[in-house]
């Protein structure tokens, strides 16, 4: 049997209609690396004009993220848990990993109870980010950021969200959104939109799991049961039409090794990345911390599940369409030519196989790993899918308000954060 739940919105105006920024002598922005997250400062030519999709994505409005965690923060003791002292354990779902850090720092400040109380669980965990300020040669004080390695293991922290006092709050992309339990969960919130209801299903089934009194108490001391979980909505996943996503697996009947065997000879059909993308994703589940760390080595440093999570990313349309865009210098939304979207999937898809293709003996070992073939029946469920909550009750008058609404059930008081000025990535 699993928990109920109730929904609980924080909109802003940005996350729903987006913004411009307008240029100006007086206009500076700052510009970012996705991946190095380095900055660098200039003058805006033209207005920058971004919808709700580009937020996070192409332009990051830190302070819409303060505003949303402020607005949660501000709320969470009087109206989503009333009467409660210690933050719930709380699964923060982000965008990407760029996102997830912005969250990460913002939550920790906004709290301010040490980095243990938030941590950032994706396949980058491990990776520290070290932000310093120095002032240039002009005087301007800028933020310089390295990395380096933290020596702290994924498994790790999800072990202490599971059993420990902290982290409270833990940030994620899709690491932990399907396929885990952590039972002492009590609020699961989307910071990220979610097009595929199988997928969507899945993130908030992490809330639904049952946890005896005592179990929950040992980790969240002022609770008394868990007889339901908040679902936090800040982006309009509840209004979404989600759609029903096709399973990964599309070549049910061909095995494992001629699957490998027909990348290394330069495949790059989709049916055929498809379904090495599930059954990597179900072996790396099934294999111990000392083979998934041999596997890796073979691979590049690079784990199963993100080899997996590369192939499932190189052969979604909105993917290819969105780096089609970046290439060719167009805004969110708009439809790029033909020829560079054809160009540029076929340049994700070949990238994403490179580590299947350049290693013989990755292939060799993850066909000695022996992973069984998905059974051949019609319809098949995707593995860790949550079961359906069942009837989904409606919250309280104390949390209902006029425009409180969910279009897959429950209520809870819609609360509009204040936005504040924002900037370009």
């Amino acid at each position: 049997m699993n928990v109920d739940y109730d929904v609980y919105k924080i909109r802003t105006r940005i996350t729903e209609k987006g913004a411009t920024v307008e240029a100006g002598p007086e206009e500076i922005v700052g510009r970012r690396d996705r991946e190095t997250r380095r900055g660098r400062w200039e003058r805006l030519d033209d207005d920058l004009t971004y919808d709700a999709a580009a937020l996070d994505r192409q332009v990051v409005a830190l302070d819409q993220i303060r505003t949303v965690v402020r607005t949660f923060r501000d709320r969470l003791f009087t109206e989503i848990f009333p009467g409660r002292s210690e933050v719930p354990k709380t699964l923060i779902f982000a965008k990407d990993d760029s996102h997830a850090d912005d969250i990460v720092q913002t939550v920790r400040e906004e709290f301010e109870k040490g980095n243990e109380f938030c941590e950032k669980i994706t396949y980058k965990t491990g990776t520290a980010r070290i932000v310093e300020r120095r002032l240039g040669a002009d005087g301007k004080e800028t933020e310089v950021v390295t990395y380096k390695s933290s020596g702290v293991k994924p498994e790790d922290l999800l072990s202490s969200f599971r059993n420990s006092y902290n982290p409270r709050v833990v940030v994620t992309v899709d690491m932990i959104a399907t396929g885990t339990d952590v039972k002492p969960l009590e609020i699961v919130m989307f910071m990220r939109a979610v097009k595929s209801r199988n997928f969507f299903e899945q993130m908030k089934g992490r809330g639904v799991r049952v946890i005896n009194p005592t179990d929950l108490q040992a980790v969240t001391p002022d609770a008394r049961a868990k007889d339901r979980f908040v679902l936090v909505d800040c982006v309009g996943v509840c209004e979404t039409d989600l759609i029903d996503a096709l399973p990964l697996e599309k070549n049910r009947t061909v095995g494992f090794e001629k699957l490998l065997e027909a990348v290394a000879q330069g495949s790059t059909k989709v049916d055929v990345l498809s379904s090495l993308a599930g059954r990597l994703a179900r072996l790396d589940r099934r294999i111990g911390a000392e083979e998934r760390a041999m596997l890796a080595k073979l691979a590049g440093g690079r784990t199963l599940a993100e080899i997996s999570a590369t192939l499932v990313e190189a052969i979604d349309p909105d993917a290819q369409a969105e780096r089609a865009r970046a290439v060719a210098g167009l805004p969110a939304g708009a439809a790029p030519p033909a020829g560079v979207l054809e160009k540029v999937a076929k340049e994700m898809l070949r990238e994403a196989a490179q580590p299947l293709r350049a290693s013989p003996e990755l292939r060799k070992a993850l066909t000695d790993s022996r992973p069984a073939s998905p059974p051949i029946r019609p319809q098949a469920r995707l593995r860790g899918q949550a079961r359906p909550a069942g009837p989904e009750r409606r919250a309280g008058e104390r949390l209902a308000g006029p425009d409180a609404r969910c279009a897959r059930g429950g209520v809870r008081g819609e609360r509009r954060g204040q936005d504040l000025p924002q900037g370009p990535r």
